[in-house]
């Protein structure tokens, strides 16, 4: 299916999984914004541009939504957003691609590389995927949060959009 034109998150959520003291913390992200073309017959042409607000951060607890906010985890009163621009959109299977881009988080940019599942329906069409990323990579839990025996480094972050034109 080709599709011309910019495109928008109609509805969507960024949600993350990462481990504290053995136990599961999940939480997300409620606001974000997204510039996107996707047309699978021209891969060349397609992108993604992803803007994430930190302070819109939930993990169901104020309290720790407070500390993740501060200066040794996200920072946010110095770096309240965080970005994803893709570089190339390469087919990796039937309606499976990889996106390459670069990230941006604290100050940090790294090269990353999301998988993306489309899917096609009545209401239009989805993109979903599931990627790692490493905490420390980003000076997310400076100093002696630096360590992984209390919080493991890696972050598991699930997207699923809806699009719309």
């Amino acid at each position: 299916m080709s599709q011309s034109g910019a495109e928008t998150i109609g509805s969507g959520q960024i949600t993350f999984t990462g481990t504290q003291m053995g136990a599961s913390v999940q939480g997300n992200f409620r606001k974000f914004s997204a510039d996107l073309h996707f047309d699978p017959q021209d891969l060349p042409h397609s992108y993604a541009h992803i803007t994430i607000d930190l302070g819109s951060i939930d993990l169901a607890s104020e309290e720790s939504e407070d500390e993740i906010k501060g200066k040794h985890w996200l920072n946010i009163p110095s770096f309240p957003q965080a970005h994803f621009d893709s570089s190339d959109i390469r087919i990796v299977g039937p309606n499976q691609y990889l996106v390459w881009g670069l990230f941006q988080l604290k100050g940090v940019s790294k090269p990353l590389r999301i998988p993306l599942k489309m899917s096609y329906d009545r209401n239009g069409r989805s993109a979903q995927g599931r990627f790692t990323l490493k905490r420390n990579d980003f000076g997310v839990g400076d100093g002696t949060w630096s360590a992984t025996d209390t919080v493991a480094d890696e972050v598991t972050v699930d997207y699923h959009f809806t699009l719309v034109p």
